[in-house]
This record gives structure tokens, sequence and C-alpha cells, in this order.
């Protein structure tokens, strides 16, 4: 038999990006993070791609979708 050398990357689609900067005065870096609907649903926070310092965050209405069922995370 013959052995498969592949390499199999899992994929999900992508529901939303949200557009943040960092919360500390020295920093205000600015990220973009794309979100699964279960990463949309435990999201809380990000790391700063510039300090890499971890800001609180949450998810509002205005983040998620219009057409994202029930509107609800």
């Amino acid at each position: 038999m013959k052995a498969l050398n592949s390499i199999v990357f899992p994929r999900e689609v992508l529901l939303i990006e949200i557009d943040r900067h960092c919360s500390f005065g020295d920093c205000n870096g600015r990220t973009l993070i794309g979100l699964t609907r279960n990463e949309a649903a435990n999201y809380r926070g990000f790391e700063c791609v510039r300090c890499q310092r971890w800001n609180d965050d949450v998810l509002s209405r205005q983040d998620i979708v219009d057409w994202w069922p029930g509107n609800q995370i």
C-alpha cells in the first residue's frame, strides 16, 4: 500500500471579522480578528499583535452580522 503524504487542515467558515484597537494607551495597536461561529460564542478578548498584551473584550450586536440566525451568541 502506498502511504499518503498529505497535510489536512480542517476548514471552518469565517462568519465575522472584527476590528479592535489595543486598550493600552502606550500601544493602541490595531488588530483584525476573524471568527467562526464557535469562536464568536466563546470570544472574551484578544492579544494585541503589536505589544502582545491581553485585552478583555466582548462582542456587541454591531459586531454580529444581521443574518446570523437569532442574532444571538
